[in-house]
């Protein structure tokens, strides 16, 4: 699909690493006036970076669009299944936390409405939640050698 200047929008080389892709992520985000982490690398796994909880929520959702070209393509199997599940409990989280039109995922992910993430809850809730999914996640992750 071209662009507004009438080239082609990027898209992510397959032979980059998740590593490579997420730090581009990053960068990317940083570059569109998002402050946030490098990924973590943790052995076998690597997770994304996280956006500084002061970032402005006008900004935060027109930088993910901007930068989604960056973004590993999802993992199947037990992976997926563990974060489609963790997903879940994440949004019952942010309606808990005070974001009260937080969506369920869909198949392909959360897509969250601009106003969602202008909630006033929305960024303390979103690090509480995160926190506690990516616990979660870290404990009940299969190792990388699993199949369904």
């Amino acid at each position: 699909m071209a662009s507004v200047g009438g080239t082609a929008a990027p898209s992510a080389t397959p032979s980059l690493s998740r590593l490579d892709l997420l730090t581009r992520f990053s960068q990317c985000m940083r570059e569109h006036g998002v402050p946030m982490t490098d990924p973590e690398v943790d052995g076998d796994t690597v997770r994304q970076g996280h956006a500084d909880k002061g970032a402005a929520r006008d900004k935060l959702f027109p930088a993910e669009d901007a930068c989604k070209q960056y973004r590993p393509a999802q993992e199947v199997g037990p992976v997926m299944d563990l974060k489609n599940e963790l997903a879940r409990q994440e949004a019952r989280c942010m309606r808990e936390h005070g974001v009260e039109n937080y969506p369920d995922p869909g198949p392909d992910g959360t897509r969250v409405p601009s106003e969602v993430g202008a909630d006033p809850d929305f960024m303390d809730a979103r690090e509480t939640c995160r926190a506690q999914t990516d616990a979660e996640f870290a404990s009940r992750a299969p190792s990388p050698g699993a199949t369904r």
